[in-house]
C-alpha cells in the first residue's frame, strides 16, 4: 500500500489516560507526514469543538466527529447526518425510562436536561464543549441527530438499548462507560469516506488506529488497521496489528516506524 491518510481515534488511542499527548513529538511527525504528502484525520465519537481544542491550526486535515455524523475540513462542515424528530423523541423516552445520564446532539451543539446530576454533567462536558442545559430535550427534537449515554457496562447496555430501539438507532460501546446511539448508516468509516472521496484517496491507502467498538467499521475499511494494546478484545481481533497502549504513546511509536 501507499500510505496517503492516517486516521486516529482520540480517547484510548491518540490521547493518554489524562487526555494529553506528546505534542512536540507529534509535530515532528506531522512535518514528516506533510513531506510525504500524507494527510492526518481525527475520527472520534467526541464533538468537533472538543477535538479541535487539542490541536493548533493546520495540524489536522479533517475531523470526523461524533462517529461520522459531522465531518469538517478547515473549520467548514462538509457533512451532517439527519434523523427524524419522531425517532429522536422515542430515543429520548427510552433513555429517560432507563435512568441513564444522557446527552443529545446535533450540528450546532449538544443538550442535557437542566436537572442532570453533577456526575452526568462532568462526564458529558469532557467530550462536548458546546453543551447546553434545557428543561426537556424532546422539545428540541428537530435540532437533534444522535445521543450518548453513561452506563457502567457499556457493551451490555448497547445491546439492550439497540434491541429496544428496533433499528431506528445503532447502539455501540464507545468508551469505558460510554454508549453512542448513531443514525443507521453513519459511522467513522462512512464519515471518513466523505473526505477520502473529496481528496481522491482510496481506503486501501489509509492507516487507521482505534481501541473500541465504534472504531470497528473504520478499521474494517482501512488498508492497514491497528488496534491499541489497551483495545477491547474484539477490536484487537479485527485489526491487522497491535500498537503499544495509548499510555505508551502507541500511535506515535507506530507512526515513527511507518515514516522511517
Amino acid at each position: 500500500m501507499t500510505v496517503r491518510v492516517i486516521a486516529v481515534d482520540m480517547d484510548g488511542t491518540f490521547l493518554r489516560s489524562d487526555m494529553t499527548y506528546d505534542r512536540e513529538r507529534f509535530v515532528r511527525l506531522r512535518e514528516r507526514m506533510r513531506a510525504a504528502d500524507i494527510r492526518f484525520v481525527v475520527a472520534s465519537g467526541n464533538q468537533y469543538w472538543q477535538l479541535a481544542s487539542f490541536f493548533d491550526g493546520g495540524l489536522v486535515d479533517a475531523f470526523v466527529s461524533e462517529n461520522g455524523h459531522f465531518v469538517y475540513e478547515d473549520g467548514e462542515r462538509l457533512y451532517s447526518a439527519e434523523q427524524s424528530p419522531d425517532a429522536v423523541r422515542s430515543m429520548i423516552r427510552l433513555l429517560e425510562d432507563g435512568g441513564w445520564p444522557y446527552l443529545v446532539s446535533g450540528p450546532e451543539g449538544a443538550l442535557m436536561r437542566s436537572d442532570v446530576s453533577a456526575e452526568g454533567w462532568s462526564w458529558a462536558s469532557q467530550y462536548f464543549h458546546r453543551l447546553t442545559r434545557v428543561a426537556d430535550p424532546r422539545e428540541h427534537a428537530d435540532e437533534v441527530v444522535r445521543a450518548s449515554f453513561l452506563a457502567h457496562d457499556p457493551v451490555a447496555a448497547a445491546e439492550s438499548v439497540g434491541q429496544a430501539l428496533g433499528g431506528s438507532m445503532d447502539a455501540v460501546a464507545s468508551g469505558p462507560e460510554d454508549v453512542d446511539l448513531n443514525v443507521p448508516g453513519n459511522n467513522k468509516a462512512v464519515g471518513l469516506g466523505h473526505v477520502l472521496e473529496r481528496w481522491g484517496v482510496d481506503a486501501a491507502d489509509v492507516v487507521a488506529f482505534g481501541d473500541n467498538h465504534n472504531d470497528l467499521e473504520m478499521l474494517g475499511v482501512a488498508g492497514l488497521s491497528i488496534a491499541m494494546g489497551n483495545a477491547r478484545p474484539r477490536v484487537q481481533e479485527a485489526a491487522d496489528r497491535l500498537a503499544p497502549s495509548h499510555d505508551e504513546d502507541g500511535v506515535l511509536v507506530v507512526l515513527e516506524e511507518l515514516l522511517s
